[in-house]
């Protein structure tokens, strides 16, 4: 009972990450350096509905990192120190409307007509 209370702390930390960060890294490195790696490279590059399996791989990934910033800056704006400011409205208008921001700022700083 106790080692299921400890294991579901370290879980919940911020340390839990960091640990399966450094033995995925190590991992890639063994298996890059050993005879797994022209097969894991082999098997990145085959086929699954029309594009490669690494291309799939690093879209996901690319996809849940920018979920992620996005519900964080979303919790920020809400709950967190970005709440209720009018310079975080400014800070964030590049986002909304980008294409406006940089009129605005080219205007004034190199008078484009």
């Amino acid at each position: 009972m106790q080692s299921t209370k400890l294991f579901k702390a370290f879980l919940a930390s911020e340390r839990a990450g960091a640990f399966l960060l450094m033995f995925a890294t190590a991992f890639s490195l063994v298996a890059a350096s050993t005879f797994l790696g022209k097969s894991l490279q082999h098997t990145f590059h085959q086929n699954l509905f029309g594009m490669s399996i690494e291309h799939w791989v690093n879209d996901g990934l690319m996809v849940i990192f920018f979920l992620m910033i996005g519900l964080e800056l979303e919790r920020e704006v809400y709950e967190g120190e970005l709440s209720w400011r009018f310079d975080n409205v400014v800070a964030l208008s590049p986002v909304w409307c980008p294409r406006d921001h940089w009129r605005s700022i080219a205007g004034v700083c190199y008078s484009i007509h």
